[in-house]
């Protein structure tokens, strides 16, 4: 946590003179939480708290001069320039911001789980957990968008939901931060989370309020594909040859192909078997013996029944993005494929599983190129083997 009143726990120096730098006030831009310091070469700099992405790679700007530094170009790309552009361009829009009290604090950790992008604002969230368990004297306050408000867990003591969208996410609302800085003035000591980009101490269904996949119930098994209209199943040349074409629905119908490819393969092995197919985008029509479970949009009840029918998954698949998040935190296992993100190579799994030996064989990451009889191979010996694996890999616990 870092302290944010009455003193404000932030040390750096001038990226002019290298001189120190005086914290003069937060500054809260909405994604990122800013302090806002008095440069002995005169002028203000500001820079983003040491929380979330901005722990590893610091970054500061001059608003006056339109300057940006930082320490590599993905601070300078991904959060540097993007802040600066959104405080040169202020939106004069006043948000409604939603208010719900629980229970009154005189200290308090605040969680700030605004993000642009869907994949951050979860997992930022995430560090609920880790507060309330860890610092139960402080009164912990939510600062989520409206996708997720169901998510926020039982205990905190307040939840502020803005209605900003993810497009508009790293957008600067003055009217955020005057809520925010009138709300600081009810409390006696104010701490920001780190929010850290990937917490390890979390129970997803806490969250979600959905259990997770059991093992032990040996009904029919479900199979599910996590569909996806926006990054697809198809070679990402011919992906954006097909967009720029405005061709899509070709692409759609190759993944629509390549997902009953896949399945049919798993069920020439698994006749057992059921399948499934959820997420986001309705386009194409799949075969009824696969259920259908995809939407057009969520809401907090398309949400929650799609949640239920991944935890009722002994294996999801997907490929890799935000999209596996919470899927693969409520199936059984998780075959995550990737074409060319291996950079971000375990970013889109919630992993449940302390054991390493069980971990490595629940969640498995594969080429997407992969042929399907290899996939549908490696899939159905996860689901054959899985009962064996557990009881040789745990004899000894």
């Amino acid at each position: 946590m870092i302290e944010i009143k009455p003193n404000l726990q932030h040390r750096s120096n001038s990226p002019y003179s290298g001189k120190a730098l005086k914290p003069v006030k937060v500054l809260w831009q909405g994604t990122h939480v800013c302090v806002v310091s008095e440069s002995p070469e005169g002028g203000e700099i500001i820079e983003e708290l040491r929380i979330g992405h901005a722990a590893k790679t610091p970054y500061q700007i001059d608003l006056a001069k339109g300057a940006t530094f930082s320490g590599d170009n993905y601070a300078d790309e991904l959060l540097a320039k993007p802040l600066l552009k959104s405080l040169q361009n202020p939106k004069s829009e006043k948000l409604e911001i939603s208010q719900e009290i629980f229970k009154s604090y005189q200290r308090v950790i605040v969680l700030n789980c605004i993000d642009y992008l869907y994949g951050h604002s979860l997992l930022k969230l995430l560090n609920a957990q880790r507060h309330l368990e860890s610092n139960p004297d402080l009164g912990l306050i939510v600062i989520v968008q409206k996708f997720l408000r169901w998510m926020v867990p039982d205990g905190v003591a307040e939840v502020w939901t803005v209605p900003i969208s993810l497009k508009n996410g790293q957008d600067y609302y003055p009217s955020f931060a005057e809520f925010v800085e009138k709300q600081s003035q009810r409390f006696e000591e104010i701490y920001v989370s780190e929010a850290y980009s990937h917490p390890s101490r979390f129970d997803i269904t806490k969250f979600t309020r959905v259990p997770k996949h059991s093992f032990d119930d040996r009904a029919a098994i479900k199979i599910t594909f996590v569909w996806r209209e926006d990054r697809l199943l198809v070679n990402s040349f011919l992906f954006r040859v097909l967009r720029k074409l405005k061709l899509l629905d070709i692409a759609l119908a190759i993944q629509n192909w390549k997902v009953q490819q896949l399945f049919e393969k798993i069920r020439s092995k698994l006749p057992e078997a059921k399948f499934a197919v959820a997420g986001l985008g309705t386009k194409t029509q799949f075969p009824k013996w696969i259920e259908d479970c995809r939407v057009e949009r969520f809401n907090d009840q398309t949400e929650k029944e799609t949640c239920q029918i991944y935890s009722e998954s002994r294996l999801v698949i997907g490929l890799h993005g935000s999209n596996m998040l919470l899927p693969s935190g409520l199936a059984g296992m998780t075959l995550d494929l990737i074409e060319t993100r291996w950079g971000n190579f375990a970013q889109d799994v919630l992993y449940q599983e302390t054991n390493p030996r069980l971990a490595s064989f629940r969640y498995r990451y594969l080429p997407s190129q992969m042929s399907a009889d290899i996939l549908a191979n490696i899939a159905a010996q996860m689901i054959e083997t899985q009962a064996d694996f557990y009881f040789h890999m745990t004899a000894d616990e």
